[in-house]
């Protein structure tokens, strides 16, 4: 693998390059004259050309694609021209969104690894090894002699087999993305159900299990309420996961409420039909409705990617698949009408093989891949009919088509990117964007939209984005969108982004308010968004025109209601807060009763099996074996004083206190019921034999468990010396046995014995300072920081015999004759001398005062002070408690 530093100095260079030779053609491109700037292949146009060097285009389609701010333009297109706007755009558009609500809750627990971020990861590990054998390739062909004669004899690196046998094992060939692209259209969706002899209603499908492959139909209602589940039920033979569901139309006499489930390699029509009365009276606990297959079709060369029913001909399908190419189906018979190939630039689709297909008009449908959208013609679909080529293609910005989105105008088609949201008008020819959008949204969103929709209302339309990522969704507003002349279209507010679940909770814990931990929100909010769809209300009680349905992977289902902004919501918006806090406690306890969690366990096995292992072999019941007498053997250690006849008082305090070969002794008599046998002279090993085992046999013969025993089965030990072990608690009560007269009491504990209660102390120290004077003993001195003894010298004054001589001035007097000639010093009242010895002097004796005080603060420290050992931890914490005893003790 390159490292990391060499690799941006790659990118550099090759910005640096690239940025120098655009600017030579953007040079020579001024220079020309009569030039045709709607040609696709042309280079680079001036309003397109930057400045300085950027970064590689394909860098940014593998990054976040919110991390470049600077390569996120065209907002602010098609801004509001009429009076009232001024030129500057909301913050908020004219809708408010709630945070989302819980409609439905899957009785299923957070995967590891949602199933919507499998095939990224497989795909990441897979390029990731990729590189690595063709990093370990290069490094040895680089090196190797003769490298092109060896392949001439088709003589290869064993490198190059593992990277064949690596491509040649993917499990999709196809698939090479940075996310899922296959949930494009999302597998929540809405059907208009209406049957002879039942109410019309609005059902909503959606999807949930293990591996989202079970699909249920709940009764959509007005209100925030509970869904439940009128028919659940599994797809048979399915090759995947559901990633789309749409309603279709009937193409069978006396047929109808069919929709379509698209899977990797099938394509499943399905009726949805209710059962009959008589069914149900033998049964009630039977479901009331049921699915019937109306058609079935399977891919024969590459994955199913999007698929579309064609406008007034229900019995067509168009469906785009993953080899890109284009076939168009007869549902009745099953059959391909037509295959074809996709016709791109050369050049312009990279590698990526998403695609979407969208009905347009009878016979043409909207067709769009990452760099192109193109319009197919079931007529002449080998024809490329008004292409419009993303910004990528002729420029050097990224971005790719991620997305496509009808409007309630026929005219318009909202296409979605990597970076931006356009709504574009099909009328126009062009085979750029700017040729055709009408409004550009900048949406800064993490990934590119997978998941679109959008619902009119008051001559406004919203547009809803999202992605797997739970909390990476935005609203656009459109006004104007039924009006007749694009020039009256516009954006009047900025993508919004609503509030959402992970935010909510973080606030709620904030507030100090209990989320059930058993519910495990706080990874369950993190779950990829696998569904969006807009739903229309009529009377709803809080005032909502709409709601916003999402499905996330682990088959949860929530609304997030739609309402007008008023003048002051306009201004300001409470995203969270109380009223956030309740709907995440909520949420917490509906996961909480409906979802079971399974315990992880490893294999149990009865109590009775392990029980019999375990006890010992007394409980358990066996035959039991004659027992061997053990003889209880002396061992002479060789003390001098071991074979002498102990005297009274040693044969006195044995009896009192029995060792522990005594007492063993005395059990062996107890549980021996033969007379014991007669001594026997049994040579003495100078040395313990332990065996393989590293333990004495006689240690080894106490285990009873039934493992030990099956373990020391193998060995023979009748081989080995059953001489218990000698340690030096059997030595030390040999000495205590034979040791003479009484025990010496330790010194220190004696001496810390003599210590006085404090009540004497005290008493004493009162005593003695009545007593004692002021005056150092011996002396007229006074006593200076409770001295008690100084050693002095009384100096006799001197008598002035001449006078005169002493007036009398003498010049010049040496520093010597000045120090002889200087006074003695003289003890004044309250001073004291004290005279120092140039030879060592012993230090008085402690009085008994001191030694009071010294014994007190030493059994202070007692158990610091007497431990034994000498390692340097102890010897530390010893010289740590003298030092205290030290600076107490000149207190």
């Amino acid at each position: 693998m390159p490292r990391r530093y060499t690799k941006k100095l790659q990118i550099k260079k090759i910005n640096e390059t690239i940025a120098a030779r655009k600017k030579q053609q953007a040079k020579a491109q001024q220079q020309k004259e009569n030039s045709d700037e709607e040609d696709a292949d042309s280079s680079l146009s001036e309003e397109d050309e930057l400045d300085g060097p950027q970064p590689l285009r394909k860098l940014l389609e593998t990054s976040r694609h919110d991390t470049h701010p600077s390569m996120n333009q065209g907002l602010g297109l098609g801004l509001a021209r009429d009076s009232n706007a001024e030129g500057r755009l909301n913050i908020f558009p004219s809708a408010s969104f709630t945070v989302p609500l819980p409609l439905y809750v899957a009785n299923q627990t957070t995967p590891i690894l949602d199933a919507c971020r499998q095939r990224p990861t497989v795909h990441d590990d897979w390029m990731r090894q990729l590189c690595v054998y063709k990093s370990k390739y290069l490094k040895q062909t680089k090196k190797q002699k003769q490298r092109e004669k060896k392949h001439s004899h088709n003589i290869y690196s064993s490198k190059l087999f593992q990277m064949a046998e690596l491509i040649a094992t993917q499990d999709n060939t196809y698939f090479r993305d940075s996310y899922d692209y296959y949930y494009t259209g999302g597998n929540l969706n809405l059907m208009s159900y209406s049957a002879l002899g039942d109410e019309s209603k609005i059902l909503a499908m959606h999807v949930v299990g293990d591996k989202l492959q079970q699909l249920h139909f709940s009764k959509v209602g007005e209100e925030a309420e509970l869904w439940q589940p009128l028919c659940s039920e599994s797809l048979a033979d399915m090759s995947s996961e559901i990633f789309e569901l749409f309603p279709v139309s009937s193409f069978r006499v006396n047929h109808g409420n069919m929709f379509l489930a698209r899977l990797l390699n099938d394509i499943a029509i399905y009726e949805l039909k209710k059962v009959d009365d008589e069914d149900l009276d033998e049964d009630e606990d039977l479901p009331k409705y049921k699915l019937n297959c109306q058609c079935k079709y399977k891919a024969q060369d590459g994955p199913f990617i999007s698929i579309a029913q064609a406008v007034n001909q229900a019995n067509t399908l168009a469906i785009a698949c993953q080899d890109r190419s284009v076939r168009f189906l007869d549902i009745v018979s099953e059959q391909d009408i037509s295959k074809h190939d996709v016709a791109i630039l050369k050049g312009a689709d990279r590698g990526s093989t998403w695609a979407q297909l969208r009905a347009w008009q009878e016979h043409c449908f909207y067709y769009a891949c990452q760099s192109a959208l193109l319009t197919i013609d079931m007529r002449c679909a080998n024809e490329v009919i008004n292409p419009c080529f993303a910004s990528s293609v002729y420029t050097k910005h990224c971005e790719s088509f991620s997305c496509l989105g009808s409007s309630v105008n026929p005219h318009l088609l909202y296409v979605a990117s990597n970076h931006k949201l356009h709504c574009l008008d099909m009328r126009c020819l062009g085979k750029k964007l700017a040729d055709r959008s009408v409004v550009t949204w900048t949406h800064q969103m993490t990934y590119p939209p997978t998941f679109m929709d959008a619902i009119a209302h008051e001559g406004s339309e919203f547009v809803a984005m999202s992605n797997a990522v739970p909390d990476d969704q935005r609203i656009c507003e459109l006004k104007g969108v039924l009006a007749e002349n694009i020039t009256d279209m516009c954006s009047p507010s900025l993508p919004y982004g609503p509030p959402q679940l992970e935010e909510a909770l973080v606030d709620c814990r904030l507030r100090g308010r209990s989320v059930n931990i058993y519910a495990d929100l706080a990874e369950r909010v993190k779950c990829s968004t696998t569904g969006l769809k807009f739903h229309r209300l009529e009377n709803a009680s809080d005032g909502a025109f709409a709601q916003l349905l999402t499905a996330n992977s682990v088959g949860d289902i929530f609304c997030q209601r739609v309402t007008l902004r008023d003048e002051l919501d306009m201004r300001r918006e409470q995203r969270t807060g109380s009223h956030t806090s309740e709907a995440i406690l909520y949420y917490a306890d509906l996961v909480q009763d409906r979802v079971t969690r399974n315990l992880n366990c490893t294999e149990i096995q009865p109590m009775a099996i392990m029980r019999d292992i375990m006890k010992s072999d007394i409980e358990r019941d066996v035959e039991e074996d004659k027992p061997m007498p053990i003889e209880d053997i002396e061992i002479d250690y060789g003390f001098a004083d071991s074979d002498t006849e102990p005297n009274e008082e040693a044969v006195a305090s044995t009896e009192e206190q029995p060792t522990v070969s005594e007492t063993a002794q005395q059990q062996t008599e107890e549980t021996r019921q033969t007379p014991a046998p007669e001594e026997k002279q049994i040579q003495k090993i100078p040395v313990v034999n332990r065996g393989p085992w590293q333990k004495s046999v006689y240690s080894l013969n106490r285990y009873t468990d039934d493992i030990s025993t099956r373990m020391l089965g193998i060995w023979d030990i009748d081989e080995f010396n059953l001489t218990r072990d000698v340690h030096i608690d059997m030595i030390d009560e040999k000495l205590k046995r034979n040791q003479t007269g009484k025990k010496e009491e330790d010194r220190t504990t004696s001496w810390l014995k003599q210590v006085p209660k404090p009540e004497e102390a005290a008493a004493f120290f009162a005593e003695d300072r009545e007593e004692k004077p002021d005056l150092v003993p011996g002396t007229n001195l006074p006593t200076f920081f409770e001295a008690v003894y100084a050693d002095y010298t009384e100096v006799a004054n001197e008598t002035v015999v001449d006078m005169e001589a002493l007036l009398t001035a003498k010049t010049e007097a040496s520093f010597n004759e000045t120090l002889r000639r200087q006074p003695h010093s003289q003890l004044r009242p309250g001073h004291y001398l004290m005279k120092m010895s140039s030879r060592p002097r012993r230090m008085p004796n402690f009085t008994t005062i001191e030694e009071n005080v010294l014994r007190m603060l030493t059994a202070k420290y007692k158990n610091v002070i007497e431990q034994k050992g000498s390692g340097a931890i102890i010897w530390d914490r010893k010289k740590h408690a003298w030092q205290r005893i030290e600076a107490e003790f000149f207190k």
